[in-house]
């Protein structure tokens, strides 16, 4: 069989960004963390493993920053007359789908893309969208992403005749490789100071007579296979009550995936106020009628002059909040980056052991790996994301221990897999190691080996972890897939993840 082919789809997010808002990223160094970790625990930096700990690193940037999902809820607070949708509520479901890439590199951005400019292209291409395709515009958008600040106002955008054309042929879910799927900001402003209010954002807010999204900030469009012919996934980061969330887009060409399936959410939440041991998280939101009343400041308006402002969010937290992938560079200096691995690591046949009957902070042997593998009747291998459940993460939204109350694997049990071709490694638990509390009685006690053992091997082999999973919801444990691709933040150790399973429908 021949070997699916991911395409990435995401720009970077980076400091130094030319986007609007500026993002603040703090790297932490392995030397740095060393001497946190130390202070905090009060044991000497020489009494860690080399005398160094794990990288770090803290952001603060919006939600629709770089490559990112809209939620319902972003354009108005209602939808069809009901509650819009967060980005935690929006279905996995309606966040792939086949894709259609329709081309307009050659239109003008100051002409919006209208219901002719679409039907041309459709023309053209012979066909119309499907139910259930996913609709890519392919403006050239992000060509300048990251070398001229005009970029957001150097490709074109709909205009509503052309929104309310695909959705009269059942479209739902859309992207863009521009900074917005609307006209560039700048000239949607410019017409509502000449007093046209109905300019302003009109594809935005058509979210509130139909439920809808879009994907903006793609990347790489001309590297698809042609118009069709793939999937385009474009999962959010689950972030707790946001209105926007990023995404690692991507395009696979993979035959599997054109049956029916179900999709299984295996992610948790950053959130404020967790239980997390990783630092505080911040995700602030601001409504639609703060966001409102700024934008009337700014113009110096009556607020019912502005016809409509988005919600946003602010978000202050680490790399490590949530459901998260821990990449080479986390465990040793000079290790590959979340950003820089291969993509196809993180899309592979899934594999389930569960150790959920085991007390909290139990060990898992090596014996006990072998045999719960022999059990699944599975085999792991180089495409093989291996699973761990301890049933940790029944605690995450409750238990103020949920850092203590995972499973430790054992490190040979952990070298056997990477023996066996496995590259990914997740677990429902704070970290895999287990609690930290016995570790830190083994280097007071003069046994530095005690200290995360699996992390410390990252400085002799190339692997990841996700931590911090949900696996309640997998039924069994072979027979899937596994979607955890991450967020693509430069030099970065640890990076967010929406991890998904794909599962086949009975029969298919």
């Amino acid at each position: 069989m021949t070997a699916p082919r991911i395409h990435d789809l995401s720009v970077t997010l980076r400091r130094g960004t030319l986007e609007n808002r500026e993002i603040h990223l703090t790297l932490i160094s392995h030397d740095e963390a060393a001497r946190a970790f130390a202070r905090e625990h009060g044991v000497r930096v020489s009494c860690l493993p080399y005398g160094t700990f794990f990288a770090d690193e803290r952001l603060t940037l919006g939600s629709h920053d770089g490559t990112h999902l809209d939620a319902p809820y972003h354009f108005y607070p209602t939808s069809e007359g009901r509650p819009a949708k967060l980005i935690d509520e929006w279905p996995l479901e309606w966040a792939m789908g086949p894709g259609l890439r329709l081309d307009f590199r050659r239109h003008s951005s100051f002409e919006p893309i209208t219901e002719y400019d679409v039907v041309a292209e459709l023309e053209r291409l012979g066909r119309q969208p499907r139910s259930g395709e996913v609709v890519m515009l392919w403006t050239g958008g992000t060509d300048a992403y990251d070398s001229d600040p005009n970029f957001s106002k150097a490709a074109a955008g709909l205009n509503g005749g052309a929104l309310n054309y695909l959705f009269r042929l059942g479209v739902r879910l859309m992207s863009t490789d521009s900074a917005t799927i609307d006209v560039p900001i700048p000239f949607m402003r410019e017409r509502l100071l000449q007093g046209d209010p109905a300019a302003y954002f009109p594809v935005h807010r058509a979210g509130r007579h139909t439920e809808w999204t879009h994907a903006e900030k793609l990347a790489n469009m001309g590297s698809l296979p042609g118009p069709d012919g793939f999937t385009a996934m474009f999962f959010p980061v689950k972030i707790a009550g946001a209105t926007g969330a990023w995404t690692r887009a991507v395009a696979i060409e993979d035959p599997w995936l054109e049956g029916e399936l179900e999709l299984v959410d295996l992610s948790l939440p950053i959130m404020n106020a967790s239980f997390e041991s990783c630092g505080e998280s911040r995700v602030t939101t601001v409504h639609h009628d703060q966001s409102r009343a700024a934008r009337a400041k700014e113009l110096g308006w009556t607020i019912d002059r502005v016809p409509h402002n988005s919600a946003m969010d602010h978000v202050s937290t680490t790399t490590h909040s949530g459901t998260h992938i821990d990449a080479p560079l986390h465990f040793a200096p000079g290790g590959r980056s979340a950003a820089e691995l291969p993509l196809e690591w993180f899309y592979g046949d899934g594999l389930l052991l569960d150790f959920s009957r085991k007390p909290a902070g139990a060990r898992i042997s090596l014996a006990e790996v072998r045999e719960a593998v022999d059990r699944t009747g599975g085999r792991p291998g180089d495409n093989t994301i291996v699973l761990i459940r301890s049933g940790a993460a029944a605690h995450f939204f409750d238990d103020p221990r949920f850092p203590e109350l995972g499973l430790s694997l054992d490190v040979e049990a952990f070298r056997w897999l990477l023996e066996q071709g496995v590259r990914v490694v997740g677990c429902d638990q704070e970290s895999l190691e287990g609690p930290l509390g016995p570790m830190l009685e083994g280097v007071r006690t003069g046994d530095a080996g005690a200290l995360y053992p699996i992390h410390y091997l990252g400085r002799e082999r190339e692997f990841c972890l996700i931590e911090k999973m949900d696996l309640s919801g997998l039924a069994r444990p072979t027979g899937f897939k596994v979607a955890a691709f991450p967020i693509k933040l430069e030099r970065a150790g640890a990076s967010w993840t929406r991890a998904v399973a794909l599962v086949r429908k009975e029969g298919e």
